[in-house]
């Protein structure tokens, strides 16, 4: 990937770090908002799974309180990489570097789902996915294009 020949002119690097960033934030605040929203028809579910199994089941209470602060989280990581999305085409730096903390806890966040396991072909594929993001976004925040068009000062 090249920087384009206009000093000013956005870098395909930047606008597809962007772009990526704007999309999982909008999926991780959309999936936030569904989670809180459904939170008690999830846990009603794993009780009834729990009961069909002859296991304890879990405290319905604590799991609905677990899956709230889960769709809380997923909405403030969302939020933030929307507003880092956003102010990275601006050529704001500090966007930049809330991009590369996004990406990097991202990149955590999906290794540790994968290794925690359990599921199907989608609990594998999501988390691949995920880290394939986290990679490319760093990746392209780092890259030398990058760095220089935000060295510049804007026309």
């Amino acid at each position: 990937m090249t920087g384009p020949s206009e000093p000013d002119a956005l870098p395909q690097q930047v606008r597809l770090a962007a772009t990526l960033l704007l999309g999982l934030g909008g999926l991780l605040v959309l999936s936030g908002v569904l989670i809180f929203l459904i939170r008690t028809n999830i846990a009603d579910g794993a009780v009834v799974a729990a009961q069909e199994q002859e296991s304890a089941p879990p405290d319905r209470s604590q799991l609905v309180g677990s899956l709230a602060l889960v769709a809380g989280i997923f909405v403030a990581i969302g939020a933030g990489s929307l507003v880092a999305g956003y102010y990275l085409r601006q050529r704001k730096s500090w966007a930049r570097f809330a991009g590369l903390g996004l990406g990097v806890l991202l990149g955590a966040l999906s290794v540790q789902f994968l290794f925690a396991g359990g599921g199907g072909l989608v609990a594998l594929l999501l988390p691949v996915g995920a880290i394939g993001v986290a990679v490319t976004v760093v990746a392209t925040l780092l890259s030398a294009p990058t760095a220089t068009w935000f060295r510049r000062e804007p026309a």
